[in-house]
């Protein structure tokens, strides 16, 4: 069945104007015959005018791999003759981060872009990265002159193509003025990026981040792995269930009919986090790599990557303005409506963890960039007292549509959800 749907798609390609056609994204990409495959379906519809054929390396095994994948195809003649020598990569934020950890996936999402530059050069490949953003910082958000100047050095080179999906397209293009200062911002984050690009990282401060991914992987996932409870703490007291109702996400929140993380879609993990103020997909895990990072054998190098290597720097100041928004207290809300003492002993463990990060984050950064920082999240401050509001009206609501058997009830209660979901996304900003 997949097979004729996948078949009637490439049908249904051939036919279309070449005008109507771009890229074939495919993924999950795992191997070189994924890529092969759409090639070879393209070919066998008789498709005129072929569409350019996008790996996406999404997964953390997946971002390690795209190395050896790409240099698979580059190595053959005949492929980089078909591709005119020009390749689109895709690297995608979400998955790599609920995989690993948003301090990991940050580092090998680098070190594989870093790694197909070299490739491309050894080749003569004119290669375009394709990132696969979000809005959130989970999920590879933030302003946009930050994010292209956080990129390996020659990964931009004048060309770049981004997602802005869900309720990011209304916050940025809604308004034809904030549509307008928006692209010029891209096109100038580019322009500066290319012209300017920022330093090769050095070995120590190489070094220093690999372990640091390491050590933020294993705590992340001994976090979300090591028992049960922690998944029902997500199921239970977030909204995840009613974020598959809205009308702002760019996609279906489970991959398959599966009720468990790995089957969840990053955008409504990143998005159910960010309701109950924890906002955990951005900042679990890395307290321990900070920590690490902290002390005396290695303080002079962190300090050295915080003011010299734009990736770090970037990387940094989004755990701060994450930090900024989030409000451990009102998890505590949620739970005395909605968890039982065992999930309450999770909730308490997560708030534990992010009073660890907070102070770390204050210790290891400047007084000056501190200073600088707060000028800047005066507007999320403000912002912040209002979600309030929403914040403890909707446990009160998930409560009462967990005990409401009554139909008619049942549907005001959905609809004065949802409005509670909309304004907290709005108030967050970036939440999906």
């Amino acid at each position: 069945m997949e097979n004729r749907e996948v078949w009637s798609t490439f049908q249904a390609l051939a036919e279309e104007p070449a005008e109507c056609l771009g890229a074939y994204v495919i993924s999950m990409t795992k191997s070189a015959s994924d890529i092969l495959s759409i090639l070879f379906l393209q070919k066998e519809a008789k498709i005129k005018e072929k569409l350019r054929v996008v790996p996406l390396f999404e997964t953390l095994e997946d971002l390690i791999n795209a190395k050896s994948i790409m240099e698979n195809l580059f190595s053959s003649p005949w492929y980089r003759k078909l591709i005119k020598n020009k390749q689109e990569v895709m690297i995608g934020y979400s998955d790599s981060s609920k995989d690993a950890g948003k301090m990991c996936a940050s580092w090998h999402q680098y070190k594989a872009q870093e790694q197909i530059v070299k490739l491309a050069k050894k080749f003569s490949i004119n290669v375009v990265f394709f990132h696969g953003r979000g809005g959130s910082a989970g999920r590879g958000g933030g302003p946009i002159q930050a994010t292209l100047r956080s990129q390996p050095p020659n990964s931009v080179n004048g060309k770049i193509r981004i997602t802005d999906q869900g309720e990011v397209i209304q916050q940025k293009y809604g308004y034809e003025p904030l549509a307008k200062y928006n692209l010029c911002s891209y096109i100038g984050a580019v322009t500066e990026a290319t012209l300017n690009p920022p330093p090769i990282p050095k070995n120590t401060w190489r070094t220093l981040i690999e372990r640091m991914s390491d050590i933020s992987k294993s705590s992340y996932r001994k976090n979300i792995n090591q028992s049960s409870e922690f998944i029902k703490y997500f199921k239970t007291v977030t909204p995840h269930v009613a974020l598959g109702k809205l009308s702002i996400g760019s996609r279906p929140s489970k991959r398959k009919n599966v009720d468990n993380i790995k089957s969840l879609r990053a955008i409504p993990w990143v998005f159910a986090w960010t309701q109950i103020r924890l906002m955990l997909p951005a900042w679990l895990g890395s307290a321990e790599a900070l920590r690490y990072a902290n002390i005396k054998q290695f303080r002079k190098t962190l300090y050295d990557m915080e003011k010299n290597w734009p990736f770090f720097n970037s990387m940094l100041d989004m755990l701060d303005m994450v930090i900024s928004k989030a409000d451990p207290d009102i998890s505590k809300i949620y739970e005395e409506y909605l968890a039982d003492e065992k999930l309450k002993r999770v909730g308490q463990k997560l708030r534990y963890q992010f009073k660890a990060i907070k102070e770390l984050n204050k210790n290891i950064t400047p007084k000056e960039i501190i200073k600088l920082r707060k000028e800047f999240r005066t507007s999320v401050i403000v912002r912040n007292i209002y979600s309030e509001v929403l914040n403890i009206i909707q446990p009160i609501v998930i409560s009462k549509i967990k005990k409401n058997k009554n139909k008619n009830n049942k549907k005001y209660l959905n609809d004065s959800l949802l409005t509670s979901i909309a304004g907290i996304s709005a108030a967050m900003k970036n939440t999906g």
